[in-house]
């Protein structure tokens, strides 16, 4: 780290401020006492910094002062470094909105727990698919139940991992497969929100069933393996009788992706949207 120093942008306890760097970019430092003191303007030693986290664009300064405000600082650096260790020991690229959406998830389960009201995700087993992003997740656990002082269940390992799979950055040398599937869950989103229908803490286990099916989904056509099994006509006419405004999202999703990727769809996939969001609804 040689001898640059950190220039104090504002403290925030005793251990931690933000800071800029020499080469002018923000910073959070960390350390025991290293800001104790501190004013505007000061400058923080090197020696006694146990980490630094880079804010490296506007979002991550606006997502960081928004976090602050609502969640406990040791929440946020926990999160922190388990996004580090992904990136630093898995080389593994995400979108920088992961350090919010994941902080939020584990300041939110955490609650969850204390209250009594933690539910099981009874997410699909996905580890075979995705073994390092469990690998990481399972890392991640461990982080929160040392750093945090509480016991998360197992279960969480598969909903850590799928805020990694959903937020997984595109690199270079990564094939254009991952970004052609990130753009279609993104105007997906952008579909269901049109509906008034956005991630929230009553519907995350059914929003993210969805999209673990729509990822599988993207994966399956990309090998050109996509499941044909079909459900019968009646089951499909059933669904659109009794659950008009779900079939209507549905058949919506269907086509919409069928025009991304230029072909025609399975019709047991509209059958799947209809149920996910009918359960969303």
């Amino acid at each position: 780290m040689g001898v640059s120093m950190y220039r104090v942008i504002k403290p925030l306890n005793n251990s931690v401020a933000i800071v800029r760097t020499e080469s002018g970019e923000q910073a959070v430092v960390m350390g025991s006492g290293i800001a104790f003191q501190k004013k505007k303007g000061d400058l923080i030693s090197p020696d006694h910094i146990e980490k630094v986290f880079t804010l490296k664009n506007k979002e991550s300064k606006h997502n960081f002062s928004t976090l602050l405000k609502d969640i406990p600082l040791d929440f946020i650096t926990t999160t922190y470094e388990i996004i580090e260790n992904a990136i630093d020991h898995y080389h593994y690229p995400v979108q920088e909105y992961i350090y919010v959406t994941l902080t939020d998830h584990i300041h939110l389960v955490y609650q969850h727990i204390l209250k009594g009201q933690y539910e099981l995700s009874r997410l699909p087993d996905m580890r075979k698919d995705y073994p390092v992003e469990f690998r990481i997740a399972e890392d991640a656990l461990e982080m929160i139940n040392q750093r945090l002082g509480i016991t998360l269940p197992d279960d969480e390992i598969g909903r850590i991992a799928l805020h990694f799979i959903n937020a997984k950055g595109s690199t270079v040398g990564r094939d254009d497969n991952n970004l052609f599937a990130k753009n279609i869950i993104i105007l997906v989103q952008n579909e269901l929100r049109n509906y008034g229908i956005t991630r929230n803490e009553a519907n995350q286990n059914y929003y993210d069933r969805l999209m673990v099916h729509l990822n599988y989904f993207l994966e399956r056509i990309s090998d050109q393996n996509e499941d044909k099994n079909q459900f019968s006509t009646d089951f499909e006419q059933t669904l659109k009788k009794d659950y008009p405004k779900a079939y209507e999202i549905g058949d919506n999703i269907y086509h919409l992706i069928s025009k991304q990727i230029d072909r025609e769809l399975s019709e047991s996939e509209r059958v799947y949207f209809t149920i996910h969001i009918q359960r969303l609804l």
